[in-house]
């Protein structure tokens, strides 16, 4: 599945929640996502993109809203564009093997001289690209080693390094958006005191009873 398929399946997937709404009983106005790793990308992606609900549309699932309240993310990647990860990881962080199948780039060449097609497509794929100041705050986790990559660092180690948590903490901070940046890797933070932090911060977020 090519990018930005995945993205736009993400989406779907919460404009079918809101479908559901009545017959569920889901507050459409609480709706939040979370993942890791590609997860946590689809995640920002759909927290950051435009509304794509298509009042026109003949599909009721497509007419609905695709905005949500906020994310949460475990090792995410605000971008997908592998000149743009070789720049801020260095190593061989960019030449994961799923970065080239969901573009179908033949190899390293191709993915580092991309056509002016494919580089639309590096930033369409790319939640980063779509950052606003009206966008949902964010709760991003890190746990890989931070630091420059080892010398003999294998294709794609690093794929979840901190730095990716700091692209995206500038322009957020920038445009006054909320966001929890935690560096495991610092010392300052155990995995769990993380993980209780997360679910704090969407317990606030959804207004679940008693969050603070």
């Amino acid at each position: 599945m090519l990018f930005p398929a995945p993205q736009l399946d993400g989406a779907r997937a919460v404009q079918f929640l809101r479908s559901k709404a009545k017959e569920w009983n889901i507050d459409r106005q609480r709706i939040a996502c979370f993942g890791g790793s590609a997860g946590a990308g689809i995640s920002l992606w759909i927290g950051f993109h435009d509304d794509l609900a298509d009042p026109k549309s003949d599909d009721p699932v497509l007419r609905e809203s695709s905005r949500i309240v906020a994310v949460g993310s475990l090792g995410g990647q605000p971008t997908y564009d592998p000149i743009k990860i070789r720049e801020l990881i260095g190593g061989r962080a960019w030449e994961h093997p799923s970065i080239f199948k969901v573009y179908g780039l033949s190899g390293a060449e191709e993915a580092l001289h991309p056509t002016a097609p494919m580089q639309r497509l590096y930033d369409e794929s790319s939640a980063i690209t779509w950052l606003t100041k009206d966008d949902p705050p964010v709760y991003m986790v890190y746990n890989e080693p931070d630091g420059p990559l080892p010398a003999d660092a294998k294709p794609g180690q690093g794929i979840h390094h901190p730095n990716f948590g700091r692209m995206l903490k500038e322009p957020m901070d920038r445009l006054g958006i909320e966001n929890v940046f935690v560096n495991l890797d610092d010392g300052k933070a155990k995995p769990a005191e993380a993980i209780t932090g997360m679910v704090a911060f969407f317990k606030r977020h959804l207004q679940v009873d008693g969050a603070k």
